[in-house]
């Protein structure tokens, strides 16, 4: 019985296939990150824009590791927008690990007013808030979405 030689393209073809198929199952269906505003700075208010500078933690709840090449977001207090921002730094967040972002938000004048006028309308000393958002991957190539949810202490409101 003579074996025929395998085509070493063909062979070749197949293990970059199967590779590939193994990968793809490794970055199949990720979990979602974790992320928390740790910090919140005034930076410049303006007539019709204000700045802030935001600090983000992201926790990376999965089994590998990620680098995060941009963020876009938007947090909400008491069920209406209150800051939007956008970010390309780029981090790498270490599997079951977590990395602090750096980025800017902006708000409207429109939308501040609105808040504090709610906020001193109904005297209540705590404000619920919410950051959804999504991170966009380097590799692989995707975008995870996000959503938090929490409240916040207004120690100025209450008693009022």
């Amino acid at each position: 019985m003579m074996i025929k030689p395998v085509n070493a393209g063909l062979l070749g073809m197949l293990l970059i296939f199967t590779l590939m198929a193994g990968c793809a199952g490794l970055y199949q269906n990720p979990e979602p990150p974790r992320v928390s505003i740790t910090a919140v700075e005034l930076v410049e208010m303006g007539i019709l824009e204000q700045r802030y500078h935001l600090k983000l933690r992201v926790q990376n709840p999965n089994n590998f590791d990620f680098v995060v090449k941009g963020v876009q977001f938007e947090i909400t207090l008491n069920g209406q927008s209150f800051v939007s921002g956008v970010s390309r730094n780029t981090v790498s967040i270490p599997r079951l690990g977590s990395a602090v972002l750096d980025l800017e938000a902006v708000s409207t004048l429109a939308g501040l007013a609105r808040q504090f006028m709610e906020m001193t309308e109904n005297k209540t000393p705590i404000a619920r808030y919410g950051i959804t958002g999504k991170v966009h991957l380097a590799q692989p190539a995707m975008s995870l979405p996000f959503h938090e949810a929490g409240e916040i202490k207004l120690p100025w409101l209450e008693g009022r």
